[in-house]
């Protein structure tokens, strides 16, 4: 086998091609500016997935949005509770509705021939605390030793002078907490017999139930009483 040189523009050998290729490619990659990233801090990586469209919050961010979302728990919370305890309130007065246009009377004294006697102090001023009592010596105490409930109505007849004006208040316990209050004006043939209503508060079982009574009369003005009641 014989060698011998290429003539002038014969022809390049491939090596030499490939290097000048190479060199091209590298002219034109210097010639463009690749901007550098610098990911080196939280909020610097925050903003760069900001500026492509990410939704990221920084660390004081998610702590304000999670304190207003406890805020809004704690209102919400608060707002079940006062419609729970609204419900309940509705409930309890619904079911005193019932009981009051519901609920069995009681008379007391039972019996017809007993009758309460209540007496007032001197003219228009208060009398004593008394505990009410028939003429039995029963109380209308004894009513509620067991169960709790309410005075409805006071009947009133008799009164000692007729024409004149009677005030009449209802307590209980020792520290005379009002059930209930009423009044009437005897007419002047004084056989007209009175149905006041009272609707007490509620009795608690065990209290002992007192009257007072103040009348436009004489001193001492008296009437005949009765009384309506129920339980709880």
């Amino acid at each position: 086998m014989k060698w011998r040189r290429a003539e002038k523009g014969e022809g390049t050998p491939n090596g030499i091609k490939w290097l000048l290729a190479a060199t091209l490619v590298l002219i034109l990659l210097s010639s463009f500016v690749v901007p550098s990233l610098n990911l080196t801090t939280v909020d610097n990586a925050i903003n760069f997935l900001r500026e492509r469209g990410y939704y990221v919050l920084a660390s004081s961010e998610y702590d304000t949005i999670n304190d207003k979302l406890d805020d809004i728990a704690t209102n919400a919370n608060a707002a079940v509770l006062a419609a729970q305890s609204a419900v309940i309130a509705a409930q309890t007065a619904s079911n005193k509705v019932d009981l009051f246009n519901s609920a069995e009377v009681y008379l007391f004294p039972s019996a017809t021939n007993l009758n309460c006697l209540l007496t007032a102090g001197n003219t228009n001023i208060w009398s004593a605390w008394t505990e009410v009592a028939d003429n039995a010596t029963t109380t209308l105490s004894s009513s509620f030793a067991v169960n709790s409930g309410y005075v409805s109505d006071m009947l009133f007849f008799l009164p000692s002078d007729a024409a004149d004006g009677y005030n009449i208040e209802l307590a209980y316990g020792d520290a005379k907490t009002t059930l209930g209050r009423t009044a009437f004006w005897a007419l002047a043939s004084g056989d007209v017999a009175y149905v006041m209503p009272i609707k007490s508060r509620r009795v608690p079982a065990g209290e002992t139930i007192y009257y007072r009574m103040q009348s436009t009369g004489a001193n001492g003005a008296t009437v005949q009483a009765r009384f309506r009641y129920f339980y709880e």
